[in-house]
């Protein structure tokens, strides 16, 4: 019988990986973090074990969770830039928290509730990450940082289901969660109401000092820049009106601007230097060419030649046909068949060939940096 850890987060897609991995046979341990105060996830994540007789280990992981997330978080609003807070949890929180519990219990797999399929392809011996079969629940785009090292011991029961089957078979197997709604909003923003959070975030590090938290300078950058207010400029740098701080905007944004211009405008750029949100036509939104930074490959590599991806710009966009061309440091420019509305920095760029997923990076900007 082999052993498996599965991340329980009190919903009902763990909850029905652990049931479904226990009926092929596996041992099951539950892991459930608590990433912040408040959280409710160790009481549902408890009373799923209970239903289905495997032991849960809560572990709080609240400080991790700061460094790794909420400063991120904040610190990217802080850089004008619009961040994408569960790119970076899966593998440097949840993952990472899964691979330890697995080496120090001898486990032979870690699962989780994820939509998303992991296949090992012979020929080039590499474990290979593939959208799930339900393109409304698919979940790659989230997971493209993760490895070989990870998916080798990974196991993704609910890549071959749709939503609304597990939810029946949940149900059907007695799961208490089976209904449960899922969360629409940040995990640790519940309210959806980011900006007073960020606020929160900034007074917190404020009254802190210099001997605060860890992660200090993303927060206090924040409090510098991204809650400032500034000017609303045009292209040609024209002062509009006033803003009330650059992480109130994201790019594409023509609602809750508080300006009227008496023509539609939309926030072309967030400008961190010069505190200035760029406002302009719809039409001067689009771009063809998209620089990213940071980029990782699931096969451990980076392509040394130009290569022909499909790519995701956001997580709920569709797939769209570009030539990724490799740079120096990790770098890349892609050059798309049709210019793209609303590159957002900060968001992330994912390649994919097909249904697989080949890795990717984060967005610079429309234009080289």
């Amino acid at each position: 019988m082999k052993k498996v850890i599965v991340a329980l987060s009190g919903g009902v897609d763990s909850a029905y990986t652990a049931y479904t991995l226990r009926q092929q046979g596996y041992e099951v341990r539950g892991l459930c973090l608590e990433l912040f105060e408040g959280s409710t996830a160790a009481a549902d994540a408890l009373l799923v074990g209970e239903k289905l007789g495997i032991q849960v280990d809560i572990v709080k992981s609240h400080e991790l969770f700061q460094q790794q997330v909420v400063d991120y978080f904040c610190g990217t609003y802080g850089k004008g830039q619009t961040p994408n807070p569960c790119v970076a949890c899966n593998p440097g929180v949840k993952f990472a928290a899964l691979m330890k519990a697995a080496a120090e219990q001898g486990a032979d797999k870690v699962a989780t509730g994820h939509y998303v399929r992991c296949l090992y392809d012979e020929a080039s011996a590499q474990y290979q990450l593939w959208r799930a079969k339900d393109p409304k629940k698919d979940q790659s785009y989230f997971l493209y940082r993760l490895n070989q090292a990870i998916l080798s011991k990974a196991i993704f029961p609910l890549g071959e289901y749709t939503k609304d089957e597990v939810r029946a078979l949940a149900a059907q197997a007695g799961i208490p969660v089976a209904q449960k709604r899922d969360s629409q909003e940040i995990c640790f923003i519940p309210d959806g109401d980011y900006q007073s959070f960020l606020r929160r975030q900034a007074e917190q590090t404020s009254q802190a000092g210099p001997a605060g938290q860890a992660g200090l300078p993303n927060c206090r950058q924040l409090s510098e820049a991204g809650l400032t207010p500034g000017d609303f400029v045009d292209q040609a740098g024209k002062v509009l009106g006033r803003h009330q701080g650059l992480a109130c905007y994201t790019i594409g944004q023509r609602k809750n601007l508080g300006i009227a211009l008496g023509r539609p405008v939309f926030v072309l750029e967030l400008d961190p230097v010069k505190n200035q949100v760029v406002l302009g036509a719809e039409e001067d939104l689009y771009a063809q060419e998209v620089f990213t930074a940071d980029n990782t490959f699931i096969d451990g590599g980076l392509p040394a030649e130009p290569l022909e991806v499909k790519v995701k710009l956001r997580s709920g966009a569709l797939l769209a046909p570009a030539v990724y061309y490799p740079a120096a440091h990790g770098r890349a420019r892609l050059v798309f068949s049709e210019a793209q509305r609303a590159v957002t920095p900060g968001q992330s760029a994912v390649y994919y060939a097909g249904d697989q997923v080949l890795g990717g990076g984060v967005i610079l900007s429309g234009k080289q940096e």
